[in-house]
């Protein structure tokens, strides 16, 4: 099983857009100072403008950007922290917010936000409230990444004579639909399936289920995941997707695709509904043969909403040697020119609120981006521990995977998982 966390890989990594180095690097004299990301090509082009802004507007601050691959990312920074050799700033997601902030990796913003009047009141209040923990900032957030969209397939709805779904829609109304949108050939095979997720995704089930993984998500002493009812209900209901209601392709399916990705099936049609987060737009823009559009995921069996999400921002390394001009920077990318850049490419939700309400919400598709807005205040973060990584995708994956499989249903695993999960309880030291 991914975690939240992994939903940055769906537009990270992709490419390299060669060892950057960039601004005013080529210029002789003056102050420099590095910065790590990672991206796809139309994210990091975003970030390779802005610097270039940023190297003209302060022309004695030299900049170079590295790119470090999503997987290596935290495990590299660390690294290089332990050499002398970190970068002054850093881009960081709500996942590996955590990994940096519990290791003391990350300077406090708040005399920088204080003596520069930074109104974090102006951004998207969950997303700053991640990036703070016992009043002390130490992120800027870039943006924000709901994973409530669930892209849906035009043609495919009118060919079956059914409604478009509304952001108001139920867990029932959403398995009628998946149902009647499902196609197959004369000999009984499936063409067309009614729904996937973009990699295996229990989070928004739990959440929208009013389910949970921890007791505190800043502050974890246990792991509720085993124990908690609404989670075993949104297991089981995710599963039963697969082989009860058969709107979803079984696991066995999806391993015999070769490459092709869940993505690539709702691109050609072969899929009608599809959940990720925003940054799938840039890529469904390109379909030619079908329009499509977003909603937002359906509420869950007791009225609850909860979405898992991801977003991103950037800090500043305590190893930094260059603080003050390593804010400058921050400050700069974090603020409106960072924002406007980003909106205007469809790739995902700025933190600053303003532009998020106006620059992102052009006419280019998908129309219904406007219910990104409302979905924010319903967004749930992973926990704050340091083996989140190794417990969703050791302890708690193999096992769902039976679950998957219908090897299990969600009430067998839960047991096995109890004593795994007591035995590895979260850590924060």
């Amino acid at each position: 099983m991914k975690n939240v966390r992994s939903v940055l890989v769906a537009f990270v990594c992709l490419t390299l857009l060669s060892a950057f180095t960039l601004s005013g690097c080529l210029k002789s004299g003056g102050s420099g100072i590095k910065i790590s990301s990672w991206g796809s090509p139309e994210e990091n082009q975003i970030l390779v403008d802005l610097i270039n802004d940023f190297g003209k507007k302060h022309p004695e601050i030299k900049v170079e950007l590295q790119r470090i691959p999503y997987n290596e990312y935290t495990t590299k920074l660390l690294t290089q922290m332990a050499g002398g050799l970190a970068p002054d700033v850093v881009f960081t997601e709500v996942g590996n917010f955590a990994d940096l902030y519990l290791r003391g990796a990350l300077e406090p913003l708040n005399p920088y936000i204080q003596a520069d009047h930074i109104d974090l009141g102006a951004y998207y209040p969950s997303v700053v409230d991640r990036f703070t923990v016992d009043s002390q900032t130490y992120v800027i957030p870039r943006d924000t990444a709901p994973i409530c969209v669930i892209y849906y397939n035009k043609k495919a709805f009118d060919e079956a004579g059914v409604a478009y779904p509304t952001d108001d829609w139920t867990i029932d109304q959403f398995v009628a639909a998946g149902k009647k949108v499902m196609k197959a050939d004369a000999s009984g095979k499936v063409t067309r399936w009614g729904f996937i997720d973009d990699w295996v995704m229990p989070e928004p089930w739990v959440y929208d289920f009013g389910g949970s993984y921890v007791d505190n998500v800043k502050h974890p002493t246990k792991w509720t995941f085993a124990i908690d009812p609404d989670t075993m209900k949104a297991i089981q209901f995710r599963a039963d997707m697969i082989s009860k209601y058969k709107i979803m392709m079984p696991p066995a399916g999806l391993a015999a695709m070769g490459g092709m990705g869940t993505g690539d099936m709702f691109s050609n049609g072969t899929v009608a509904m599809f959940i990720s987060g925003i940054w799938k737009t840039p890529t469904f823009r390109l379909i030619k043969d079908f329009k499509w559009d977003v909603v937002m995921m359906p509420k869950g069996p007791n009225g609850f909403r909860g979405f898992a999400t991801g977003g991103s921002g950037y800090g500043i390394l305590k190893t930094s040697k260059m603080k003050k001009e390593a804010w400058e920077l921050v400050k700069y990318i974090s603020g409106e020119e960072g924002a406007k850049k980003l909106a205007q490419t469809g790739l995902a939700q700025p933190a600053l609120v303003k532009e998020a309400n106006t620059t992102f919400l052009d006419k280019n598709d998908p129309q219904n981006k406007k219910m990104l807005l409302e979905a924010v205040k319903f967004v749930k973060y992973p926990p704050m521990a340091k083996n989140w990584d190794e417990v969703t995708h050791s302890i708690i994956g193999p096992e769902l995977d039976k679950v998957w499989n219908g090897t299990e249903t969600a009430a067998e695993a839960m047991l096995k998982l109890r004593p795994a999960l007591e035995k590895n309880a979260p850590q924060q030291k």
